[in-house]
């Protein structure tokens, strides 16, 4: 097996271990940010004023190597950013509340998801998409019978890998750290496979 570079290391550690304090750090500094800035003046800061003030703030926080795991999530709030009706401090305090919860079973499968597309560039959905050569499909009764309200995994995630790559899910399912991987079936393109939580 081809040894694998140190940054992907430090990308698995940062997804599956580091990736709540990662987002709160995140949130936690942007809304310090504004509310300093809320605090420099005796007036009322409208919605669209406090969006210019954020955005001003999150361009740079986009190169940032600590938050390279959040790239996608911060370049999703420059775009509502823009938009007229948008509330970036509302999405801030939502995004912030959101990690909250991470360590439930549900977030961390949509974080698994999220290396397979970052790593093996495999875009992951609930139905085959014909014009994709390549991608994950999980059925949506899966995910329906796999977790309970509270978001704990209570059977087996079916998953369908369409890919030549599959052979390496499984190592990055091992480097997560959080579920365990079964090879159902396979051939040289593709893979059925089962993931249990450890």
């Amino acid at each position: 097996m081809v040894e694998q570079p140190p940054y992907r290391q430090e990308y698995f550690q940062t997804m599956s271990k580091s990736y709540p304090s990662t987002v709160k750090n995140f949130c936690d500094s942007s809304l310090l940010h504004l509310y300093l800035s809320c605090s420099e003046t005796t007036r009322f800061v409208p919605i669209h004023r406090r969006n210019e003030w954020l955005l001003k703030y999150l361009k740079p926080q986009l190169n940032k190597s600590e938050y390279k795991p959040l790239k996608k999530d911060i370049k999703s709030l420059l775009l509502l950013g823009k938009q007229r009706t948008a509330d970036l401090e509302k999405q801030l305090l939502k995004l912030r509340g959101l990690v909250d919860n991470f360590d439930n079973d549900v977030e961390q499968f949509y974080s698994l998801l999220s290396v397979f597309e970052d790593e093996l560039h495999l875009p992951s959905s609930l139905q085959r998409n014909p014009s994709l050569k390549e991608q994950i499909c999980i059925s949506e009764q899966s995910i329906d019978a796999g977790f309970d309200k509270s978001g704990s995994q209570i059977a087996p995630l079916c998953i369908t890998v369409y890919s030549s790559q599959w052979p390496e899910i499984d190592e990055l399912v091992q480097k997560h750290g959080w579920f365990r991987l079964e090879v159902k079936e396979t051939t040289s393109s593709d893979a059925l496979m089962s993931l249990h939580k450890i």
